[in-house]
């Protein structure tokens, strides 16, 4: 930055260029395993991404990583699959160090990357995150109530993709189960998933569930 005639900062006119040093740029956390109803979930860990988002779906080909197979984003994660021949024990620090550097050359170009990202792998992009809420993060929880949650659809509707589950064992047709589908599944994968627009329970019941609809989010904002 300049100074002015009195030694004070020099004003910065409309055509300054933009100081890319603030921008958002993401960044790896740690890494989990995948739940073993991922498909190759023995050959599969889900590393989390700090600050920037990642777009949904993006599948990026990473030359510099041939220890991987595929890679699927998520806004806070990364989906890695190691190729036959690799392995987690001897390849984890490369694959880390590598997918550090590709999402760093990768921050200034995510908006385009986003844009040409088809609705078929944003839809399994959900589901990944969907089976990692329901099969991983809260699979202690359903189970401690002698639940079970399976995941029968994904699809993306006008408002966003809409997560279409049903219950079994004790939860279903249990009137508590609304509380599960939407102050814990709905509510954690919204948090991995901003643009979600509902998980939904597809559940046949031969009755009307009392509390339907009470505890559903807000509609997700268009604009």
């Amino acid at each position: 930055m300049g100074v002015g005639s009195d030694g004070s900062p020099a004003s910065v006119g409309p055509h300054a260029l933009p100081d890319h040093s603030q921008r958002a740029v993401p960044s790896l956390g740690h890494a989990t395993p995948a739940p073993t109803s991922v498909t190759g979930a023995e050959r599969a860990l889900r590393w989390s991404v700090q600050g920037a988002s990642l777009p949904l779906g993006w599948e990026p080909i990473a030359e510099a990583l041939p220890q991987l197979e595929r890679i699927v984003a998520e806004p806070h994660g990364l989906w890695v699959w190691l190729r036959a021949g690799y392995s987690w024990r001897n390849d984890a620090e490369a694959v880390r160090e590598g997918l550090a550097l590709m999402i760093a050359e990768a921050a200034p170009h995510l908006a385009e990357f986003e844009s040409q990202i088809g609705v078929d792998r944003r839809v399994e992009a959900v589901r990944l995150a969907a089976t990692d809420v329901i099969d991983g993060d809260l699979a202690p929880y359903i189970a401690s109530h002698g639940g079970k949650v399976h995941i029968v659809g994904v699809e993306w509707g006008d408002a966003g993709p809409v997560v279409s589950v049903e219950f079994a064992g004790a939860c279903k047709g249990c009137e508590l189960s609304e509380v599960t589908l939407h102050l814990r599944i709905e509510k954690a994968l919204a948090e991995r998933v901003p643009a979600l627009a509902e998980v939904r329970d597809a559940t046949p019941r031969t009755a009307p569930r009392l509390f339907q609809g009470l505890f559903r989010r807000p509609p997700v904002s268009s604009s």
